[in-house]
């Protein structure tokens, strides 16, 4: 019997979703290929998917290596280890295509898909009429400001890898935002905890899992994330929306054909060598350290562009 291919993903969700489309890819133009994947905790992003859904194991199944990996090749694909992603000529999604494909044609690559059942779409869409009762506008906003990367110090949210916003930078833009919109908070609850003392604004629903801020996300007006999960989520559903990147490039982590992309121009920026060179992307997280620290004059301007890309996007 042949060997066939199976998939390791790790890393954050979002890593995940943007390996789908390849994935995706490879089940198309392999209609008589067996493969299977093997994700770090997110093979729930996989569920409804007809392509995926059933070729896909979670990695704390007990068994799994005698059952999928012992008689057949395990392949790890790692975007950030090629040319071309750490030269911001290839992006996360594009990169997964050229390994797992073995392809640099992207032309026929698709946008990440998720996919909602009933009952979570019912379930947000009661989550949105709740904050639209208490908030009283009419559009929505889902905001997550702080990545994976974040950590609370002693009450401080802090990233060593300037993918989030500066908390004070959080606080100003919703103070702004919330005299027009709904806004919906997507923290995990310790962030949220955190800075509920200084947010007594929006929005801080406890979402059990992935799949809800999926279907959160999918029901709302608009987003507004960092370099982290929720970008990719509101990309699956075509959610308009404006990334603030800090250390990190669009080129490779988001969508600059899509998304409105928002940096800080007066601070440069270096490349973080994340999983190629520690100590490297360590010394490159000290030279990005103030990419995230916005001036309230660039805050007000920051407000400006988003309120202006909402009304484009009505």
């Amino acid at each position: 019997m042949s060997r066939k291919k199976v998939f390791h993903l790790d890393g954050g969700a979002g890593r995940v979703i943007c390996a789908i489309p390849a994935l995706e890819k490879y089940a198309k133009k392999n209609p008589d290929k067996d493969f299977n994947v093997i994700i770090g905790g997110w093979d729930s992003l996989t569920y409804g998917n007809r392509l995926l859904q059933d070729k896909t194991y979670s990695m704390d199944v007990k068994g799994l290596f005698n059952l999928l990996i012992k008689d057949n090749d395990l392949i790890h694909p790692e975007p950030y280890l090629l040319h071309d992603y750490y030269n911001q000529k290839c992006s996360l999604i594009e990169g997964f295509d050229k390994i797992i494909n073995e392809t640099d044609d992207h032309s026929d690559l698709e946008q990440p898909h998720l996919y909602l059942c009933k009952a979570e779409e019912k379930m947000a869409a009661n989550q949105l009429a709740q904050v639209k009762s208490k908030q009283g506008k009419d559009k929505t906003i889902v905001i997550q400001p702080f990545g994976r990367s974040a950590r609370v110090d002693n009450g401080d949210i802090i990233d060593d890898s300037t993918r989030s916003l500066e908390p004070n930078v959080y606080l100003q833009l919703v103070k702004k935002l919330s005299q027009k919109f709904n806004i919906i908070l997507m923290a995990d609850p310790e962030f949220a905890q955190a800075i509920s003392q200084d947010d007594q604004i929006s929005e801080k629903p406890q979402i059990p899992d992935l799949r809800a801020w999926c279907s959160i996300i999918e029901s709302v007006d608009y987003f507004i994330g960092c370099d982290s999960l929720g970008q990719h989520m509101a990309r699956a559903f075509d959610i308009p929306g404006t990334v603030i990147l800090g250390s990190t490039y669009a080129e490779n982590i988001s969508y600059p054909d899509y998304f409105q992309i928002i940096e800080n121009e007066n601070v440069p920026k270096t490349y973080s060598p994340i999983r190629a060179c520690g100590f490297d992307s360590h010394l490159a997280d000290r030279l990005n350290d103030r990419l995230m620290d916005f001036s309230d004059e660039q805050i007000s301007k920051i407000y400006t562009q988003i309120t202006k890309h909402i009304k484009e996007n009505s």
